[in-house]
């Protein structure tokens, strides 16, 4: 017969657990691995789950079961401070998958701190401060600066999965991990960032198309930029504040600058005037070409005074969220070493194997942070430092 434990398993701590992970009864009874009846009774001291029950507990919660067994909650991750909402996203109706993969970002960053201080590395520091005042071309052109990417490399790169590694491998280098999250819904998140130093984290989403992932990773790096020189990003209660609004006005406009340089942007648009006129075909073939999707071509044109915000507006709204202009590539299986890298990062991944290697932390430590099985240890490990 199964042993209980309700001597050990404080009934508040279930209930933080379930609640923290944005499992309610009434919309996510589906998703919970018992019926709401016996959670409810376990979570007010009415008998305790067992071992085994715990475990099927943290697998619906995405906790460890050593939560469970804490003197009180910890303190968690602020999604409602850091989170970037979309429009008409209410505070505290973040679905079970977005408040996961925000969390698993803030676990990351924590376990990248403690990975160089068990390395002795030195904590790393962005040093490179921008204002929400700079004249739009000149921040482009210092983020550009800063990434030491020219718009030569822009076009002569192979696709837009070829632009993202390079965008993001450049943003790396600044010790900033990158993430991406697969489970979360596009309408819900295109990205969102813990601009804190050591490690500052971005974490974008991959059901966006490349293009789009792209403008969100450098959007997030101008956040972080900004939050260097004391510009916060905070969200209170789903509503931003009157300076986040030049916050989010200023990253955008740089994000756009930096993509999309003036001069050689409009250098390259005399080759595509139906652009100018949203004609979507040659949105679609400008796009190809400089690696940015037609949103944010459009967008730039509007911010140059070439294309009307009406017209802007009424694109946008045709378009939605589907990334029309990206062929779809025929392919087979994903190897995992590409999946765990695409997911975890560069950075974040030598991090882990550093400290592998040096014995300092177990296969089950840094298959944890992996994410996969060891047996995928040696293909990872080509793949982050033959093909870097």
């Amino acid at each position: 017969m199964a042993r209980s434990i309700p001597a050990q398993v404080k009934p508040e701590l279930l209930k933080w657990a379930r609640e923290s992970a944005r499992l309610d009864f009434a919309r996510y009874a589906d998703a919970l691995p018992f019926e709401p009846d016996v959670i409810r009774a376990w979570e007010t001291g009415q008998g305790a789950p067992t071992i085994s029950q715990l475990r099927e507990l943290g697998k619906a919660y995405k906790r460890p079961i050593a939560v469970f067994f804490l003197a009180a909650p910890p303190a968690d991750f602020d999604a409602q401070r850091e989170f970037r909402r979309l429009p008409g996203l209410q505070p505290g109706t973040e679905s079970p998958a977005l408040i996961f993969a925000i969390r698993q970002a803030a676990y990351h960053r924590a376990a990248a701190i403690d990975l160089a201080q068990l390395t002795g590395a030195e904590m790393p520091e962005l040093d490179a401060a921008f204002h929400p005042d700079l004249e739009v071309e000149e921040a482009g052109a210092r983020v550009r600066s800063l990434l030491q990417i020219s718009w030569s490399q822009q076009l002569a790169w192979a696709s837009p999965h070829a632009a993202l590694s390079a965008w993001r491998a450049a943003i790396e280098s600044y010790s900033v991990l990158i993430f991406q999250a697969g489970g979360v819904t596009l309408d819900e998140m295109r990205g969102t960032c813990i601009p804190d130093q050591p490690f500052p984290v971005i974490l974008i989403n991959t059901k966006d198309a490349p293009h789009g992932r792209i403008f969100t990773l450098i959007h997030e790096f101008i956040h972080i930029l900004l939050h260097v020189s004391g510009h916060q990003t905070t969200r209170m209660q789903g509503r931003r504040a009157p300076e986040e609004q030049t916050l989010e006005v200023a990253a955008n406009a740089f994000a756009s600058a930096t993509l999309l340089p003036k001069r050689p942007f409009l250098k390259e648009l005399e080759r595509y005037p139906g652009a100018a006129d949203g004609v979507d075909e040659s949105l679609r073939l400008f796009s190809q070409r400089v690696k940015v999707s037609p949103e944010a071509i459009l967008r730039r044109l509007t911010d140059l005074q070439i294309v009307s915000r009406a017209t802007y507006r009424a694109k946008r709204a045709e378009w939605g969220t589907r990334p029309w202009y990206v062929r779809q590539q025929a392919g087979g299986p994903i190897p995992q070493a590409v999946k765990v890298l695409a997911r975890e990062g560069k950075g974040f991944a030598r991090l882990v194997f550093e400290a592998y290697d040096r014995n300092l932390i177990t296969t089950s430590t840094a298959s944890d942070y992996l994410g996969t099985k060891p047996v995928h240890f040696p293909e990872i490990r080509r793949d982050l430092f033959i093909r870097a």
